[in-house]
């Protein structure tokens, strides 16, 4: 998933501006909701492996795996069915 950076910035700035509101308020409850959305903003930018020069952040590339070939293995006949004129023989008949 490409995400933009910007994007990113952008939130936790709005963010930012609600903390500040919150510390001028003195409501700790809501210092602490809006640090972590930060916090969890900055991870975020931090975990990706890089940023492009668009501000989108680049996904690794996966390169596919080949499939290994299976052995073939021959399908064998089924035995023969007990015709009419041949008594079927007891399931436990091996």
């Amino acid at each position: 998933m490409n995400i933009s950076a910007n994007r990113v910035v952008a939130k936790m700035e709005e963010q930012l501006a609600l903390l500040q509101t919150a510390v001028k308020q003195n409501d700790q409850q809501a210092v602490r909701e809006y640090t972590s959305v930060i916090e969890g903003y900055c991870q975020l930018l931090k975990d990706q492996p890089s940023i492009n020069q668009t501000g989108k952040v680049a996904s690794p590339l996966v390169e596919p795996q080949p499939i290994p070939p299976q052995p073939v293995t021959p399908i064998q006949p089924a035995s023969p069915s007990p015709t009419s004129d041949q008594k079927p023989g007891s399931l436990f008949d091996f």
